[in-house]
């Protein structure tokens, strides 16, 4: 069921929200006809894909997935998606439109989301300690973290210190470390991205097993099933090197 009508009043954004008793999902999004759109489309639909799987697989009571593979299906389905049009792409300046939008996706939460994550360790390290935390003394660890990422490859106006603000979520005490799962997933996906691009159609089911498993197994147990081992930075670095070969498919184009 998708709400992609453009109308009057209607909420900003798009989301899926699961229907198990009807073995379905419910997708809102405004398409207005822009390749963003056509990847929201794609996202919204990669989690109504993972929810008619495990709605079929699992009981209720195993359907509440946690946060680090709630993406999954979502950023696979985006990735495929690029995979398509990148196959129809008729000129260098459609093939670069496509892979730019991939991998801004990725580089923000690689690497701007990565800080996030590493700002919000030493906050709640802090807290665990009782000390003070003021408006600048967090900026001061956005800035350390941010910097942590990015080094002095970047210049930074001073007023993003307070970039952290934006994010509602850090004022909220069941968000504890939400920034984390987006990084896991990001890097997760194109792993199996990776996989699925050396194994062809025979990763296809292992997939599948992945997304029907709901929450009834950790993905450390999941993943160990399908014979890969998350605990190991080889099955990361499958991730890495996918990001690396979009960039290098980006770079001829320019070349051409």
């Amino acid at each position: 069921h998708i709400d992609g009508e453009i109308r009057k009043g209607k909420a900003s954004g798009a989301f899926c929200s699961s229907w198990l008793a009807g073995k379905s999902a419910y997708m809102l999004q405004s398409f207005n006809r822009r390749m963003g759109d056509l990847f929201t489309l794609a996202h919204e639909l990669g989690h109504a894909i993972h929810a008619y799987l495990y709605a079929r697989a699992q009981k209720p009571s195993n359907c509440h997935i946690g946060s680090c593979i709630a993406e999954t299906g979502s950023i696979f389905g985006e990735l495929l998606l690029a995979e398509h049009l990148l196959s129809k792409a008729k000129t260098r300046e459609e093939k670069q439109a496509i892979l730019a939008h991939i991998l801004d996706e990725f580089g923000g939460a690689a690497f701007q989301v990565s800080a996030r994550f590493f700002m919000e360790k030493e906050l709640y390290s802090a807290i665990a300690q009782g000390k003070f935390l003021d408006g600048e003394t967090v900026a001061k660890h956005w800035v350390a973290a941010r910097d942590k990422i990015s080094g002095d490859a970047i210049d930074w106006l001073d007023v993003m210190k307070w970039e952290w603000t934006k994010s509602p979520h850090y004022y909220m005490a069941n968000y504890r470390f939400y920034n984390y799962p987006y990084v896991y997933a990001q890097l997760f996906v194109y792993a199996l991205y990776r996989l699925y691009k050396e194994q062809g159609k025979e990763f296809v089911p292992k997939l599948k097993k992945i997304l029907a498993a709901g929450s009834s197994k950790s993905p450390k147990e999941l993943s160990a099933e399908l014979g890969f081992d998350i605990t190991s930075e080889e099955f990361w670095q499958k991730g890495v090197k996918q990001a690396e070969n979009f960039i290098s498919i980006l770079d001829e184009t320019m070349s051409d």
